[in-house]
């Protein structure tokens, strides 16, 4: 049997209980729905929502304590119906000179 070596995350991750809102486009409307930020690092963020997300979605973060400040996310991964991971996905922050993607609601 072979060993492999364990991949290390990139990054540090911090356990928090954050509210926040997520916006995504749905056929040209913004939908906002209210998450919470699990886990955060400086890539990205792992939240638990009742919605529906695919990977490669663009999402935007609203943080509820700092509404102003919004994070530009893509969803990389979505925890599958079943598992411990049921209702929660990963996102990666986006970092670009773009516009916003979408209007703050």
């Amino acid at each position: 049997m072979t060993n492999h070596p364990v991949a290390k995350r990139r990054s540090q991750r911090l356990a928090s209980r954050r509210p926040a809102s997520m916006v995504i486009n749905l056929a040209s409307l913004q939908k906002r729905t209210p998450c919470l930020v699990v886990e955060s690092s400086k890539e990205g963020f792992r939240v638990r929502a009742s919605l529906n997300l695919r990977r490669g979605q663009m999402i935007e973060l609203i943080f509820d304590e700092d509404r102003a400040m919004a994070e530009h996310c893509s969803v990389v991964w979505v925890g599958k119906a079943g598992t411990k991971h049921e209702g929660e996905a990963g996102l990666e922050t986006v970092h670009d000179s773009r516009p916003a993607l979408f209007g703050l609601l």
